[in-house]
C-alpha cells in the first residue's frame, strides 16, 4: 500500500504544478481555450484525494480525517464549477484567489492522509 500511496501522491503533485501553471496563464489573459483541460484535471485531483481518503479510511487513519476530505473535494469541486458566478467582474480577482487556496487545500490533504497512511503501514 506504501508504493501505491507514494504513487497517488505524487500523481497530485504533478497536477497541483500543472493546475497552477494554467491557473496563472488564465490570470494573464492566456490560453482560456485549456480551460476545460484545467476543469477536468481539478476533477482528477479531487477524484485522487477520494482515492486516497478511502485508502486512509481503511489503513487506520482517523474517520473524521478520511470523511473530511471526502466532504473537503466534494464542496472543493462545487466551488470551481459554481466559480464564475460568485462576484462577477474585478472583485471576481477574490473568488480566484480562493479558488487557488481551496485547491492547495486539497493537495495538502492529500500529504497529510499520504503523510498518515505510511506512518501506520510501517506501524
Amino acid at each position: 500500500m506504501r508504493k501505491a500511496v507514494t504513487i497517488l501522491q505524487f500523481a497530485v503533485r504533478i497536477l497541483a504544478l500543472l493546475l497552477v501553471a494554467l491557473g496563472v496563464l488564465f490570470w494573464m489573459g492566456r490560453s482560456r481555450d485549456l480551460v476545460p483541460l484545467h476543469m477536468r484535471m481539478g476533477q482528477l485531483l479531487i477524484v485522487l484525494l477520494w482515492i486516497l481518503a478511502g485508502m486512509g479510511a481503511r489503513a487506520g487513519v482517523k474517520a473524521g480525517m478520511a470523511a473530511g476530505a471526502l466532504v473537503y473535494g466534494f464542496l472543493a469541486y462545487l466551488f470551481a464549477m459554481n466559480m464564475g458566478a460568485f462576484l462577477p467582474g474585478p472583485a471576481h480577482e477574490v473568488i480566484r484567489v480562493v479558488h487557488l487556496l481551496i485547491g492547495l487545500g486539497a493537495v495538502g490533504l492529500t500529504e497529510a492522509i499520504g503523510a498518515r497512511i505510511k506512518r501506520a503501514a510501517a506501524a
